[in-house]
């Protein structure tokens, strides 16, 4: 087996950059498209979306060897520019072509970004500051998108896609090949696959049903204080995950995971004051980050070739476009949190039957 050999500093970093660029253009969507289409065909895209980002990352990681990296990023980056320029026409039929378009061409870039994450030693705090640098990353160019109006969200869009052409001379030109003959995962690697794919998609169901949610209990002014609550419960998740990467079995991890998953449920289920209503979804912006950061970790236990690893963002893409699709289904509020507790024990269910019975993780050479 070929065993996993980091890229430089320098070029993990802008391999980082690359997809964290990538991911906030794609947080700025549904504010940017809020401008150009109506609500449905807002969701319509934004599911198109995620859908071709997870297609775009498993086409890449199965068919694609890892050579000749900064091409694949620059000529990316540049389709993603012309797809963010192309809204700036505001034509409404134009909307979901130009973001499937962006989606294959975003999937090449978190491609590239996952696949030197999981080549490190110690891949955790390199998840951890990826998904630390999109979350905060979002918050701040919403703030700047509101700030600029519609053409110059646009373009702040569109200059961010610019910002991966000039990382992508920084990348890797290459990675080495992953240790199975095969470039699939194993049949536990995809397992493990199942669970963070259960899991993120009662996640987005959960954080759809944010709004209707605060709405009905009379709580629709804490959506600003909810974000900058589980901006915070995000990153103190992201440090969990480091501390305890080498100190728990990934099995305890999930379960902690899923336990205050359901936690952050049964809170909201039982019809909160707005303290507890606020701390419920810092809670599950806590879980989330610490197995998002904590991914590459639970991954490798049940891929020891890192495959399950390289091809993880199209679960989490797949997921993501969950809460949409149940929402554009009818889905409402109360069942929606039933929906998630449920996909949530099926997440455990699955970690269960692909992680190892070990007495601690076993960190890479």
């Amino acid at each position: 087996m070929t065993s996993p050999v980091d890229p430089s500093r320098a070029q993990a970093l802008a391999a980082l950059g690359l997809g964290s660029a990538a991911m906030i253009v794609i947080g700025l969507q549904p504010l940017l498209l809020g401008e150009i289409v109506d609500h449905q065909t807002a969701l319509l895209a934004a599911i198109a979306e995620m859908m071709a980002l997870a297609v775009a990352v498993v086409l890449c990681a199965l068919l694609l060897k890892p050579t000749n990296l900064r091409a694949w990023a620059g000529g990316a980056s540049a389709v993603c520019v012309a797809a963010g320029l192309g809204l700036m026409s505001h034509e409404a039929a134009a909307v979901i072509p130009l973001r499937i378009l962006a989606g294959l061409a975003g999937g090449v870039l978190i491609w590239i970004t996952v696949g030197t994450i999981a080549r490190q030693a110690r891949p955790e705090p390199w998840a951890a500051a990826f998904f630390l640098i999109q979350s905060a990353g979002q918050v701040f160019a919403a703030a700047m998108a509101v700030a600029l109006g519609p053409s110059g969200a646009l373009l702040l869009a569109a200059g961010l896609s610019t910002l991966g052409i000039g990382l992508a001379f920084l990348c890797p030109p290459t990675l080495t090949e992953l240790g199975r003959p095969s470039r699939a995962p194993s049949a536990k690697g995809w397992i493990a696959l199942a669970a963070l794919l259960l899991y993120f998609a009662g996640n987005s169901s959960l954080w759809f049903q944010m709004r209707p949610l605060s709405t009905i209990q009379g709580l629709g002014q804490l959506s600003g204080t909810i974000i900058l609550v589980t901006l915070a419960a995000q990153m103190v998740g992201a440090m969990a995950a480091i501390a305890l990467a080498d100190r728990l079995r990934r099995r305890t991890l999930f379960v902690i995971v899923v336990a205050t998953g359901l936690t952050a449920l049964w809170l909201l289920n039982s019809r909160p004051p707005a303290p507890a209503f606020i701390a419920a979804f810092g809670l599950a912006a806590f879980a989330a980050l610490l197995l998002g950061a904590s991914l590459f970790g639970i991954l490798n236990a049940a891929d020891p070739s890192r495959r399950a690893g390289a091809i993880s963002p199209a679960a989490q893409f797949t997921a993501a476009a969950f809460g949409p699709i149940a929402g554009l289904g009818g889905l409402g509020p109360q069942d929606g949190l039933g929906v998630s507790a449920l996909l949530f024990v099926a997440a455990w269910i699955c970690a269960f039957m692909s992680l190892p019975h070990v007495a601690k993780p076993q960190t890479a050479a």
